[in-house]
């Protein structure tokens, strides 16, 4: 088991903005949200700062930094950090590799308790941080160096990383018998595949064929007729963008197919119509309309909706996601719950140390507990604290996705299993 390459893993982010793509680019470095809501809280405010491109022509993540701020938002009204109300800083990196840069300094400069939500394809922040002793908690994982994933300072959260070694357990649930694959023909994509293959054997269900293309193809029909043709009735996808959803269209009723949730946009899949039905995706976290099995995931809403009724549009429900707007809600979880355990003041270098000591953090069933102590085995991946994954399927009736149950996969023990 190796880490996922840094470009694949860059192209996993760059295909799943939670609200797709703006006309114009803000132009700006950074915004201050200021403090979210009001606070009892009677100690000096403390910073937290979330680093998210947002207003730009390309990949934008305007629910994150809401989910960022309703999640302050009810932190302060519980009394703050150990007593210290919060102030959320937003830096737009803007899909640009200086100006992440730029955050990371400015996250610095401002001495903010932690960064929280960050993602960034373009890399160069870790170490940035990493010299001031500033945590990352629940960064997406996916900058091009890869150092969200190995840096000591990082603590993901969001297994996404291991989706294709879920995916042909999801199709099997499915009512898939026979799985193939479709991946780029490149290099790059031989780690998803290994995993794919790797939880094809845990799964019982060998992953046959394996269909390499061309990252240039645009007439997908022979792809389709290679899987078919084959017997396969499922697919694990290990490609992106229009590949994946001419893919997923053009296999119809013919052939499932699993990719990973939050990489799709609801808005692409629901062109395809009924064809997208067989779409099933490992998701890193419960669907919002699981709020009733999940208490926290129902205070997350209510957070949101606060948060909304605050006048905060980029809350409203249309753009909220199970995956980014999650992960940011929960990284300021983490930073509320470990940051009352710190003993001595409240600094990001105490911080830093309590999250390095706790274990079994319980963040109310939306993950299990988590261990940040316990690093993965896996080369250059090393800082991924969850590798538990769900599955949902999609249903175009409704243009959303739907729980396949409470089901969890290990992403991490599949892969043993399939070494095993």
């Amino acid at each position: 088991m190796t880490a996922v390459t840094a470009v694949l893993m860059a192209t996993l982010a760059a295909c799943g903005g939670g609200s797709g793509s703006d006309s114009a680019s803000s132009g700006t470095t950074s915004g201050t949200s200021g403090a979210s809501g009001s606070s009892s809280a009677e100690g000096s405010p403390v910073k937290l700062m979330i680093i998210a491109p947002t207003g730009t022509a390309g990949t934008n993540y305007p629910e994150m930094v809401a989910a960022a701020k309703a999640a302050v938002r009810g932190v302060n009204a519980r009394g703050g950090i150990g007593g210290h109300p919060v102030v959320l800083e937003h830096c737009n990196e803007g899909n640009d590799a200086a100006t992440a840069k730029k955050c990371a300094q400015q996250a610095v400069d401002e001495h903010v308790l932690a960064v929280v939500g960050e993602i960034s394809g373009s890399g160069g922040i870790m170490p940035i941080l990493a010299k001031a002793g500033i945590p990352s908690i629940g960064s997406a994982g996916v900058s091009a160096d890869g150092s969200e994933l190995s840096s000591p300072i990082s603590f993901v959260i969001s297994p996404l990383t291991f989706y294709p070694a879920v995916c042909p357990t999801l199709l099997a649930k499915a009512g898939a018998r026979h799985i193939g694959l479709v991946g780029y023909d490149l290099s790059a994509s031989d780690r998803l595949i290994t995993m794919a293959v790797g939880g094809g054997r845990a799964a019982g269900h060998p992953i046959d064929p394996k269909i390499r293309i061309p990252i240039t193809t645009s007439d997908f029909a022979p792809t389709i007729t290679q899987l078919t043709r084959s017997g396969a009735d499922g697919a694990v996808l290990v490609v992106f963008d229009q590949a994946a959803y001419s893919v997923i269209g053009k296999s119809g009723q013919q052939v499932r197919t699993c990719h990973a949730g939050g990489t799709l946009s609801p808005k692409y899949l629901a062109t395809l119509g009924p064809a997208a039905d067989r779409l099933v995706v490992a998701t890193a976290f419960p669907e919002f309309s699981q709020a009733g099995q999940f208490p926290e995931v129902a205070r997350m809403v209510r957070e949101l909706d606060a948060e909304q009724a605050a006048g905060d549009a980029d809350a409203a429900p249309a753009l909220r996601t199970s995956t980014s707007t999650t992960d940011a809600w929960l990284s300021v979880q983490i930073a509320e719950k470990v940051g009352n355990q710190v003993s001595g003041g409240l600094t990001a270098a105490n911080l830093l140390a309590q999250l390095n000591r706790t274990k079994h953090l319980d963040l109310g069933g939306i993950v299990p507990p988590l261990d940040l102590t316990a690093t993965t085995p896996i080369p250059g991946a090393e800082r991924i604290f969850n590798s538990t994954l769900r599955g949902a399927r999609w249903d175009s009736a409704s243009k959303s996705f739907i729980s396949l149950g409470t089901d969890t996969y290990n992403g991490l023990d599949i892969l043993r299993r399939a070494a095993g």
